[in-house]
Formats: structure tokens, C-alpha cells, sequence
């Protein structure tokens, strides 16, 4: 039986692929398959954050974005960009396909772990292509905004600023390397409920070492949320012991704070060497992309002791 949902859906996806398929003109090869898009797109709409970062990489504004229905979360690190000019799809996990259909893309950019069942539906959209960005690293994060790129028909735009990027990131690691060297870091996001590590093979995880510093978490095994953000109990926190404890926390209070009364807690060899910070949860843990990284590298810095104008 055909509901009205579906009616509407299907006639607005028909509009949407209908003007997106007028121009089409190169393939892009993606985590999914191989999607044939416009030229230049000029209505994209992003499903995850670290696309955000990409297409105000080269100032490029979506149309609709994922943002969890929280605009805040996005503007206040690209809202000079983005200015007023696009629409919530809603969240991240379960983007409204109505609202994407009635914005009529021309381009979708969808994430490998979150939207993966749903390809063949917002495909009906408008081109899409799918990246992984929940479940990759720092490098699969830059080498998916040339990809970008390349979809939205600015690849010597993107070239630019990823060089610019990584000469950025190239300083940042001279600066931070020599304190560094020989400490075991560890970034974890804490809420009311618990504690989520991100292991060395996550984003965060793989910025950190490639700054100059050590890990002692093994990933685990399975999807994202046992290899790259890992629930932490205190015992486990304990064994792992790090050197520096980066915290995003996302509650006031957490349960950091409900922790720090404990004997455990209070052997942590950060704790005792008061090197446990505190750090903004959205920019480090959610945003993930080239001004997430160099957002996130400033505030290592600063955790170092090194000095941003470059008299460490």
C-alpha cells in the first residue's frame, strides 16, 4: 500500500533527480560504488559534519545540513561561512528524506556508517556519494576532501587548501613533537552515563599520534563503537593509565565528577600529575575535518605549554 509519505517522497525525489540528472558529467568512485555526478554542483546537501568542514574548506555553502537539529553546533565554528543561507535536514542518524527531496539536491554526501541502508533511497534523490567519516582516521578525513572536491567540481580549490592544511598541521607537530615525545595520550568524550575513548584508529586517536604522541588503548574488535569509541568503566581506564587525559564533556556535571572522589581515579598518573584536561566536545569530537584538526592541534598547544607564535 502506498502511504502519503511514500506519494511524496517519490514525486519529490522524482523532481530532485530529475534537475540533478540534466548535468551530469563525471563519476566519482565512493565507499559504495561508483556515482556519476553534475559538473558543479551548486545544491549539496551533507549528511555528516566533516562535510560541513569541506565544502566552507573552499566557501562553498550546502543547502540542507545534518545537524542534529542543533544549529549551534555547526555555526559556531563555521557560521562566518554558512551565514543563514541553508536548512536543517535534521539529524545525522536519521536525516528527514522528505526535507532533503524537497530542497532538490543536486549532490548528497552520505556517511558510510550512518547512511549506508539508506543509499538506494536518497540515490532516487540525487547523486550521492558515500564517505566514511564516523569510522575513519584523520588521514581518510583529508583524502576524502579532495574527493569532495572533485564532486563539487572545485578540486584545484580543495588542492589548495589541503596543502595549506597540511603545512598548518606540519607546524603544529613541530611545535608539539618535543613534548610529546614519549608520552601516551589518550582523548576520550564523557557524559552523565559513562565514558567513550577513542581508540588509536579513530580520528582524534590518529591525530594525536601523528602530533608525536603514544597510545596505550588497543582497539577493540566489531563496528565503529568497539573499534574507535570505546565505552570506558574506571577499572579499564585504570589499567590503561595515560600520561594525558584530554576530555570532551558534554554534561556538567559527568561522571569525571562523579569519579573523582574514588581511589582509582586519584592513582591515575594524569591525575597526579594534574594533566587531565578538559577540552570542547563538539569541536574535538564531532566535527572532525581540516578546521576541526586545526582547531583541535591549537588547543594541544595550549595543553603543552608550547606557544602558538612559535617561541617554545
Amino acid at each position: 500500500m502506498l502511504t502519503r509519505r511514500t506519494i511524496l517522497l517519490s514525486t519529490l525525489a522524482g523532481l530532485a533527480l530529475g534537475s540533478a540528472q540534466g548535468a551530469l558529467a563525471g563519476e566519482i568512485t565512493h565507499d559504495l560504488g561508483v556515482t556519476q555526478v553534475p559538473d558543479a554542483p551548486q545544491r549539496v546537501v551533507v549528511l555528516e559534519y566533516s562535510f560541513i568542514d569541506a565544502l566552507a574548506s573552499v566557501g562553498m555553502v550546502p543547502v540542507g545540513i545534518a545537524d542534529d537539529n542543533k544549529a549551534e553546533r555547526v555555526m559556531g565554528v563555521y557560521g562566518e561561512v554558512l551565514g543563514e543561507g541553508w536548512t536543517s535536514v535534521g539529524t545525522r542518524k536519521t536525516p528527514s528524506l522528505e526535507v532533503i527531496a524537497s530542497l532538490q539536491p543536486d549532490l548528497i554526501i552520505a556517511d558510510t556508517t550512518r547512511h549506508s541502508a539508506a543509499y538506494g533511497t536518497l540515490g532516487q534523490i540525487a547523486p550521492t556519494i558515500v564517505l566514511d567519516s564516523l569510522g575513519g582516521d584523520y588521514h581518510a578525513s583529508v583524502a576524502q576532501m579532495q574527493l569532495i572536491g572533485e564532486a563539487i567540481g572545485k578540486p584545484e580549490e580543495m588542492a589548495a587548501r589541503i596543502a595549506a592544511h597540511k603545512a598548518t598541521m606540519a607546524d603544529y607537530a613541530a611545535k608539539i613533537a618535543p613534548h610529546a615525545a614519549g608520552v601516551a595520550a589518550q582523548f576520550g568524550v564523557v557524559n552523565a552515563t559513562g565514558l567513550y575513548l577513542h581508540s588509536p584508529v579513530s580520528y582524534n586517536g590518529s591525530l594525536l599520534e601523528m602530533l608525536g604522541f603514544s597510545s596505550k588503548m588497543t582497539p577493540g574488535e566489531g563496528g565503529v563503537y568497539e573499534t574507535n569509541y570505546v565505552e570506558t568503566t574506571l577499572e579499564q581506564l585504570s589499567e590503561l593509565d595515560p600520561d594525558l587525559l584530554i576530555l570532551g564533556e558534554y554534561t556538567d556535571p559527568s561522571k569525571t565528577d562523579e569519579w573523582a572522589g574514588e581511589p582509582l581515579w586519584q592513582a591515575l598518573t594524569a591525575v597526579q600529575s594534574d594533566q587531565v584536561h578538559y577540552v570542547t566536545a563538539n569541536n574535538w569530537s564531532r566535527l572532525r575535518g581540516m578546521v576541526a584538526a586545526e582547531l583541535t592541534a591549537a588547543d594541544i598547544l595550549q595543553i603543552v605549554g608550547g606557544d602558538d607564535d612559535g617561541d617554545s
